[in-house]
């Protein structure tokens, strides 16, 4: 099937083109040719998850430039396709096909558990090559996997090194737990409770809510009541900040915690006073390593014009899975899909924010800490770095 020639400009509008399959833009003399690179781009453009998925799309555009500056890979364009997921699985779904359909070479991206367990079948049973940067829940990776990889951490990970940390840092003996009811927040809970367990430490109260919901008001109450000192909440945006504001307005002065689903630089605009010293197990952070800081200050002038606030968490890993892990495997392997697939499995190396080389394990999850950070005066501050 011939590629589709993308458009030089976005062209997605109204219901059906929410699901419809965008194209990075790119200057009008810059038109397709026969032997460009296509890397697919999953990203939540609308719904729930738009927060989130603008700073995938902005990690890849940068990623695409950087690379297209020093001449591409092995003298050929790199260009991009990206899908709104629309921040429901079956829309997800169907961005999927559309990319699997376009051809594209190798798919960089996916946000949320929920959407990512129902699209990532269609990468595996089509033979593309798939590396997810926002997706948490332990079933993402496993050795069944032929094609998928993913390169955050899992929450296998996140919520036992944030149980670990609230048992010994913070000498909690009083934790509350607060998730939504989606696969995300349910895997976040299960690791954590269970993890709480073998310390001899139960919840004093656990409740969960919808993703859509607004009104936490019996659930906040039942977790007041339980007189906690510590509320772990595990979920995302646009949930997440009004649960932290409305349990402010009812008194609970707990600290709240949390994983990778908070690290969104929009929580603080939302809940800039009731999220203040939230501390989170997350992926990325521009202080653990001056290339960080440097590369964040870089991205955050180059999207400094974008109607939102640029987000550097999700944007980093989306930068470093193209240009750190995708771009030296189609430099060497090129775009067949199993040698490009054998490439990113066997890939070990080094990449900015990461304290150690890193490489996939055999379930494809890359290997690497994650790291702590607090809240602090409207930003993510580094409470301890990876080791």
């Amino acid at each position: 099937m011939q590629k589709i020639r993308w458009a030089t400009k976005w062209a997605c509008a109204g219901l059906v083109l929410t699901m419809a399959l965008c194209a990075f833009a790119a200057p009008p003399a810059a038109a397709a040719r026969d032997d460009d690179i296509t890397i697919g781009v999953i990203a939540e453009r609308t719904g729930a998850g738009a927060t989130y998925g603008l700073g995938i799309v902005q990690g890849a555009e940068m990623a695409v430039r950087d690379i297209n500056a020093a001449g591409g890979i092995n003298g050929r364009r790199v260009r991009l396709a990206v899908a709104d997921g629309g921040s429901q699985p079956a829309r997800s779904a169907i961005a999927m096909r559309r990319l699997v359909a376009a051809q594209v070479d190798v798919i960089v991206g996916g946000w949320g558990s929920p959407q990512v367990l129902a699209h990532m079948d269609i990468a595996e049973q089509s033979a593309t090559p798939y590396i997810v940067v926002g997706a948490t829940h332990p079933q993402i990776t496993t050795p069944r996997n032929q094609w998928t990889f993913r390169v955050i951490q899992t929450d296998a990970v996140m919520a036992e090194q944030l149980a670990k940390m609230v048992i010994e840092q913070r000498a909690a003996r009083r934790v509350a737990v607060i998730n939504d009811s989606n696969d995300y927040g349910v895997g976040n809970r299960e690791v954590f409770v269970a993890a709480l367990g073998r310390a001899g430490l139960a919840p004093v109260e656990v409740q969960s809510y919808q993703t859509s919901d607004q009104d936490f008001g019996a659930q906040l109450g039942r977790i007041k009541a339980a007189a906690p000192d510590v509320i772990a909440l595990f979920g995302t945006l646009p949930a997440a900040p009004m649960i932290m504001n409305q349990a402010r307005a009812l008194g609970l002065q707990a600290r709240f915690v949390g994983t990778g689903g908070l690290a969104n630089e929009a929580l603080m605009a939302a809940a800039p006073q009731a999220a203040e010293g939230t501390q989170l197990m997350t992926y990325f952070n521009e202080e653990v390593d001056a290339e960080s800081l440097a590369w964040a200050e870089r991205y955050r002038r180059e999207f400094s014009d974008s109607k939102q606030p640029p987000r550097p968490v999700l944007a980093a890993w989306e930068y470093r899975a193209i240009r750190g892990i995708v771009a030296p495997c189609l430099e060497r392997a090129g775009t067949d899909r199993i040698r490009l697939r054998d490439c990113i499995r066997q890939w070990r190396g080094r990449l900015f924010g990461v304290a150690a080389e890193a490489q996939f394990d055999r379930s494809g999850q890359l290997m690497q800490p994650p790291v702590l950070v607090e809240v602090r005066g409207g930003a993510f501050r580094l409470v301890r770095a990876p080791r």
